[in-house]
């Protein structure tokens, strides 16, 4: 409830941002974003007022996730790495909503899991896949000069990690793991808050 409460706050906040004024279009911004994979350096190019254009490159070092998946009852401790870069296209559909924008582009790079069980039983879980596609919205983040901020919300769509056990005398549970939504998933959930400076 508290989550839902902030995401709300948050939605509201963005979109009570004034209207972007003509003298204040910022045609160029660089912005920190930080997400599920890691933290990102973001610089963008705004042609216009509805269209953005932005690379960015990031990662995270290897370090245990703060969370544990349990896969059929079996429980798992992670560890994971990331890098990235990426190409995305934003559109601001509404001349009144220059807040509210679309977000699509390609990623090239890595993420890479261990998961280790309480018996000793080891496994890798890699995404290597190259290219991968993202598709989300974005509220915030307007092409205006000076401070800016935003969130993204989207899915990053793959082709699935490859799932190797690696050590232990244990059952092979590739397979599960592979299907698991915290692990294995080819369609991956993405949150990213980002503040930056527009000019």
């Amino acid at each position: 409830m508290t989550r839902t409460f902030l995401t709300i706050a948050a939605l509201s906040a963005l979109a009570s941002q004034p209207a972007n004024a003509a003298d204040n279009f910022a045609e160029y911004g660089v912005n920190i974003g930080l997400s599920p994979f890691g933290a990102a350096f973001n610089a963008s190019y705004n042609p216009s007022k509805k269209t953005t254009f932005t690379a960015t490159m990031g990662g995270a070092p290897e370090g245990k996730a703060p969370f544990k998946p349990t896969v059929e009852d079996v429980e798992y401790e992670l560890e994971a790495s990331s890098s990235w870069m990426g190409f995305f296209i934003n559109h601001r559909p509404f001349k009144d909503a220059d807040w509210f924008r679309f977000n699509t582009g390609i990623g090239i790079g890595r993420i890479m899991q261990t998961l280790e069980d309480g018996d000793g039983n080891t496994y890798t879980a890699n995404y290597t896949e190259n290219p991968v596609g993202y598709f989300g919205v974005g509220f915030g983040l307007r092409p205006v000069k000076g401070f800016q901020y935003g969130l993204d919300l989207g899915l990053l769509h793959t082709g699935g990690p490859t799932v190797v056990k690696t050590g232990g005398d244990g059952a092979d549970a590739s397979e599960d793991l592979a299907a698991d939504f915290l692990v294995g998933t080819p369609t991956m959930p993405n949150l990213q808050l980002s503040v930056g400076w527009g000019f």
